[in-house]
């Protein structure tokens, strides 16, 4: 079995990597974590290139650096996990890198937005429930 779990540095995602190691341990299951630096030039003419360029990198550092702090605990805790880091939007690529990673499950934590903020905002996991080709646990 092969779980993808997504993971964003807040503590929801946090939950979503215990319970995927739980999985993982009681199921003998293959733990692939993915973390997708949003491409926020995407939306926005206001910034330059060269300021996007160091808005691109300052993201992918910080990930980088988040990442390295949740292996680091995974290792901790006892199993092994691949990181991927990926570039884009946050659903988009956490369903593709599902699909490339051929992955059983994909387990996700929910930040419970409601009512406006979640019309508004969106939510990843739900776009993430909804397109994923697997199936998808949302923790929360």
């Amino acid at each position: 079995m092969k779980l993808l779990v997504a993971h964003d540095g807040s503590s929801q995602s946090a939950k979503a990597l215990v319970t995927a190691a739980t999985l993982a341990k009681s199921l003998g299951a293959l733990v692939t974590i993915v973390t997708v630096v949003p491409d926020l030039c995407l939306s926005t003419e206001e910034l330059s290139p060269e300021n996007c360029d160091l808005v691109d990198k300052s993201l992918a550092d910080e990930a980088r650096g988040r990442m390295a702090k949740v292996a680091k605990s995974v290792e901790e805790a006892g199993f092994q996990a691949t990181i991927v880091i990926r570039n884009g939007r946050p659903a988009d690529e956490i369903v593709e890198a599902a699909r490339e990673e051929e992955a059983d499950m994909l387990v996700i934590g929910s930040t419970g937005k409601h009512g406006a903020r979640k019309f508004i905002l969106g939510s990843v996991s739900s776009r993430v429930a909804e397109y994923a080709e697997c199936n998808v646990l949302i923790v929360k």
